[in-house]
């Protein structure tokens, strides 16, 4: 117990500390993101249309539905382990910032479907039961994996420029590895459990 205990305090020493200024960058540009996509939506049906097929397209390749139209918790929680684990991943390569790439995918994205859903408060409360309930765990956990690709670009750049830096790289791999184990992972295991089993009834309740 001792062990998992340790493993969730230098986890979230990372967070607190390096990653920290990265993940609220990373927070402050999807809201941003978010915000101008939701009101260019409203008042072009040029881009509301495309951000629709964007959605439309990454329900289909999600392949979240059984064969009996329930809901699979578990490839929800496979699809977003790997969204979460390949935001982080982008950041080996240097100076290209690449989970800056999925930060804005993932805010047009909702930003999208927020005006596809604000014709009407009764909408508006359909989609807030279609995203709320699950998306408290979901986002955030997505929101840390922005962060931590972000520093992790950043870290690999300053080493390329020859700057100092406070750790090795296999540190800060192991450390990035425990934020995503320890504080990611569960994190979307409990949305996808959400997801699976409660949003539907929200939804249905408000449908």
């Amino acid at each position: 117990m001792s062990f998992l205990k340790k493993q969730y305090h230098e986890a979230f020493t990372t967070l607190r500390g390096p990653v920290w200024p990265f993940l609220r960058n990373a927070v402050i540009a999807f809201v941003v993101i978010y915000v101008i996509f939701a009101a260019a939506s409203l008042f072009s049906p040029a881009i509301h249309a495309l951000l629709i097929q964007q959605i439309e397209a990454v329900m289909e390749n999600a392949d979240i539905v059984k064969d009996d139209g329930s809901i699979s918790a578990l490839r929800i929680l496979i699809n977003n382990a790997r969204a979460a684990g390949f935001s982080i991943l982008y950041g080996i390569f240097p100076f290209l910032y690449l989970p800056a790439l999925a930060i804005g995918i993932n805010a047009a994205v909702l930003g999208g479907l927020t005006a596809s859903y604000a014709a009407s408060p009764h909408t508006l409360l359909l989609l807030a039961a279609g995203i709320l309930p699950h998306g408290i765990f979901e986002i955030p956990a997505l929101w840390i994996a922005f962060g931590c690709g972000l520093y992790l670009c950043h870290d690999l750049t300053s080493r390329i420029r020859n700057r100092p830096r406070p750790t090795s790289f296999s540190v800060l791999f192991v450390s990035l590895l425990r934020v995503y184990l320890t504080i990611i992972f569960p994190l979307l295991i409990v949305a996808s459990l959400i997801e699976a089993y409660i949003t539907p009834w929200c939804m249905a309740f408000f449908a």
